[in-house]
């Protein structure tokens, strides 16, 4: 199964881009990959160093990951990566915490892992069929995880995580898996994206723009202009594939 990935990524308005997203190739799987997002956290001392632990951390997780059980490798690579901070922030007294939102691509099923409120989104079309929770206070509070759509910063309440990498919290990774339908794809996307740009405004972009327009880079330039001078930072990779017959999807929280 060929997979197609689109990354994009902005500042918005801060001094720092403490976002990042890559996409491994599984060792020996040519066609098996593995897409991590991770946010540092705002605000907090090494924020970017954070992200950065959580995507060296799966890069040093892949030869492993090749030959274990999906859920095993993937919960082992978010308190690997956890452990990783948090001995960052007792060397030098700081507090680095991230987000960690990862897909795991093979063959024809799919599996992902999630702490925090980067979020993935799984499609069939149009239609979204399923997102990963926010671990935040609002969340928890209101019981809307597995929601759609998305709210506008300035309107939000209770946004604290109460689970994260590198935090004192304990560590209870989400994780879910899913049969891969033939004309499913995947968004994974931090926080600066999702308050700013609607789910479905999304599904209809990616799935209406010509196969070879910059859709990712689209909707980043388009969440960071509706961010305005305060934009948070803002990070997308879009998972997409050629049509063909296949299963009708699963999840499997």
């Amino acid at each position: 199964m060929t997979w197609r990935f689109d990354l994009a990524t902005a500042i918005g308005g801060r001094a720092e881009q403490q976002d990042r997203s890559e996409v491994f190739a599984l060792p020996g799987r040519a066609n098996d990959h593995l897409v991590v997002l991770a946010d540092g956290m705002g605000g907090q001392q090494h924020g970017a160093l954070a992200a950065q632990t959580v995507l060296d951390t799966a890069r040093d997780a892949m030869a492993g990951l090749a030959k274990r059980s999906p859920r095993e490798g993937l919960t082992d690579l978010c308190h690997a990566a956890h452990e990783a901070i948090r001995s960052i922030g007792r060397q030098d007294g700081s507090n680095p915490a991230s987000t960690c939102t990862a897909l795991l691509l093979r063959g024809d099923e799919a599996y992902w892992i999630h702490v925090g409120d980067s979020r993935l989104y799984h499609f069939d079309g149009d239609t979204q069929l399923f997102r990963t929770p926010d671990h935040t206070l609002a969340s928890l509070l209101q019981g809307r995880q597995g929601a759609g759509g998305a709210t506008r910063s300035g309107k939000r309440r209770n946004s604290r995580l109460y689970m994260c990498l590198g935090g004192n919290n304990e560590l209870e990774p989400a994780f879910g898996a899913t049969a891969i339908g033939k004309n499913d794809w995947f968004l994974l996307c931090s926080d600066g994206f999702w308050n700013q740009v609607q789910s479905t405004e999304a599904a209809h972009h990616v799935t209406g723009a010509p196969a070879e327009s910059e859709k990712a880079g689209d909707l980043v330039a388009l969440a960071a202009q509706r961010g305005g001078p305060r934009a948070d930072n803002v990070s997308l990779v879009l998972a997409t594939r050629a049509r063909k017959a296949g299963k009708r999807a699963w999840w499997r929280p």
